[in-house]
């Protein structure tokens, strides 16, 4: 794409943070006067467009402090090169060599046109929670991130214990009751979790979970052939 087909706005900041987008797209895109901190269903591509084009003229919109755990629905915009965004504190899927996060890649379309690029990754512990994150393909500095809960269309807005058990790992970790507690309150903030026509707390699911953990077998590292009298 040529510089004429680009168009770049600065802030009053001495020009520090550039924007730099198709003109097609600031055509069609009218640009957001807010950011909402809590959306409890995915952005679409436009609204998440609109919002990274228009970061330039709101300061208070970047986060400049890594956020803990955000609660579900949280919406977060960071500077990817001063926040290490990914570092949030949750426990996502990990891949085969149980060392790296899972992680899906795709490029996202605006009214035909290719401009937005999307990061997605699941949760370890309970397979409804996601972490997407979105950029600029031509301003990837700036980083849309957004945490939600999205249960089954058949659980009618609630997520069941049932499926919120523990996946499976390719390392030894064990969870601590705490340690579920703290992962896990966040994840259904302003959610209700049920299974039938019953509701369970938090509590109650960490308890479940711990149930199921237990009697899962430990991996199998080796056969002892050391005699006792030795």
């Amino acid at each position: 794409m040529s510089n004429k087909e680009m168009v770049s706005t600065e802030t009053e900041n001495k020009g520090q943070r550039k924007v730099f987008v198709p003109n097609k797209l600031l055509e069609c895109l009218p640009r957001s006067s807010s950011l909402p901190n809590e959306r409890l269903r995915w952005n679409t591509n436009e609204e998440i467009a609109s919002y990274l084009i228009s970061f330039d003229r709101h300061d208070e919109w970047l986060s400049c402090s890594l956020k803990t755990r955000p609660k579900n629905g949280s919406i977060i915009l960071y500077n990817r090169k001063k926040v290490k965004y990914r570092k949030d504190g949750y426990c996502w899927k990990k891949r085969k060599d149980g060392k790296t996060t899972r992680e899906d890649h795709m490029k996202l379309k605006v009214q035909g046109m290719e401009c937005l690029y999307g990061c997605y990754v699941h949760s370890s512990i309970v397979p409804t929670f996601h972490r997407r994150c979105y950029w600029l393909l031509q301003n990837p500095d700036i980083v849309l991130v957004h945490y939600l809960n999205v249960p089954s269309p058949e659980d009618s807005g609630k997520c069941s214990p049932l499926m919120c058990t523990l996946s499976d790992r390719h390392d030894t970790l064990r969870w601590s009751r705490d340690d579920l507690q703290s992962q896990l309150k966040p994840m259904f903030h302003s959610i209700k979790c049920s299974v039938g026509s019953g509701e369970f707390s938090i509590e109650e699911l960490v308890q479940h979970i711990l149930d199921r953990q237990r009697t899962k077998p430990q991996p199998r590292t080796h056969t002892c052939l050391c005699s006792t009298s030795q």
